[in-house]
């Protein structure tokens, strides 16, 4: 660990004063800058950098690199300056937030599935944490529940520096095996970690956890998952969403899912019957057509519809070749021609996207869609 990294000492602090010890100029108008001792974490172990101010520059990113902190800034400031640096506290807290909120679940989840935990990310939006053990999505909500029962027990985080050989007789997760000094932060009761995070100092100030949703990954699972001022936010947005739904349907908050599947019901069957329609009018469009090759443009059509026509017309006429244009988009069918060594003629005449087989072709044009008809 970094000598002279004041978030270790207080995790809270916002703003510091330091001095720059160095300074390199990397490209677009940016500089890596190291100062002789910084409040700004650098990005590692999954949790982001912090971001913030330098005097005037603006710090984007913080990285660490041969034991030095490096700040990547905007404007040139000269080795010797002393800056004023102002950390990013909102992002910061809930960086420390999701970091923490990430320690319960594994430790609930590699506790109680064996599992281990072998990838996790905070990102913009969310966070993911990576098992290799499969989990149910059925049990997505007791983990939530009990990794939110942490929260309200507004547990004190334990964060201490062990040596080696006292880490022989402590058990703790750790994604590789350390020789050195461990720093092991513990949420009692839920998890003990080798981690060079930060983190808030009491569950209780993470506030909410909210688990998004599970999918398959590798030979385990993916949780998505949200904490802190992100999760609270979540809710505000659902709710309002569902609301906004509530309104428009005339309909209590609790009913909106009944009416939603009501009307998504009656829409699904309205386009069977549209659908239905559609053919038929294809039919009588066609019943006097007597052309080897019949090729209709029909507007606002979708590509499954585009299909559908296209092989009916191909079964009904039993033409060399049956195509359908819509919108600047084709499809073409033939159980006689080689269509997709046709497709590559038209390439050479007309400006066309597409693909296909010998059997079925399908792309889109920017000529004029007569013009298109014309040449095929």
């Amino acid at each position: 660990m970094v000598e002279n990294a004041l978030f270790y000492k207080d995790n809270y602090m916002r703003e510091f004063v330091s001095v720059v010890t160095k300074i390199e100029t990397i490209k677009d108008g940016k500089y890596k800058v190291v100062l002789d001792n910084t409040a700004f974490y650098p990005e590692g172990g999954g949790q982001p950098s912090d971001v913030g101010r330098l005097n005037d520059a603006e710090v984007s990113f913080v990285e660490e690199k041969n034991n030095e902190i490096l700040h990547t800034i905007n404007k040139y400031i000269e080795v010797g300056t002393k800056v004023h640096g102002v950390i990013d506290f909102e992002k910061r807290l809930s960086n420390m937030q999701s970091h923490t909120a990430e320690h319960i679940v594994s430790g609930i989840i590699c506790k109680t599935y064996d599992a281990t935990n072998v990838g996790f990310h905070i990102g913009k939006d969310f966070i993911t944490i990576d098992f290799n053990k499969a989990i149910d999505h059925s049990d997505i909500v007791k983990i939530e529940k009990e990794a939110n029962e942490a929260v309200y027990k507004n547990i004190k985080i334990v964060t201490r520096i062990y040596s080696n050989d006292e880490t022989k007789n402590i058990e703790y997760r750790s994604k590789k095996e350390l020789k050195e000094d461990v720093r092991i932060v513990e949420v009692p009761g839920y998890d003990r970690c080798a981690c060079c995070g930060i983190h808030v100092t009491r569950t209780g100030e993470i506030g909410a956890i909210k688990l998004l949703r599970i999918e398959n990954y590798k030979s385990g699972v993916r949780i998505y998952m949200i904490a802190g001022y992100k999760a609270i936010q979540d809710y505000t947005d659902k709710y309002n969403q569902v609301n906004n739904i509530s309104t428009l349907l005339s309909v209590k908050l609790e009913d909106v899912y009944d009416e939603v599947k009501k009307l998504k019901e009656e829409y699904d069957e309205l386009k069977v019957k549209h659908n239905s329609l559609k053919l038929e009018l294809l039919k009588k469009q066609i019943e006097n057509i007597k052309k080897e090759n019949i090729i209709l443009e029909i507007d606002d059509l979708n590509g499954n519809e585009m299909k559908t026509f296209c092989s009916f017309i191909l079964k009904e006429k039993k033409t060399n070749v049956a195509g359908i244009v819509s919108n600047n988009k084709f499809i073409l069918m033939s159980d006689k021609e080689d269509l997709k060594k046709k497709l590559e003629e038209i390439k050479k005449t007309l400006d066309i996207k597409g693909g296909g087989n010998s059997a079925l072709i399908q792309g889109q044009f920017t000529c004029d869609s007569k013009e298109f008809i014309k040449l095929i």
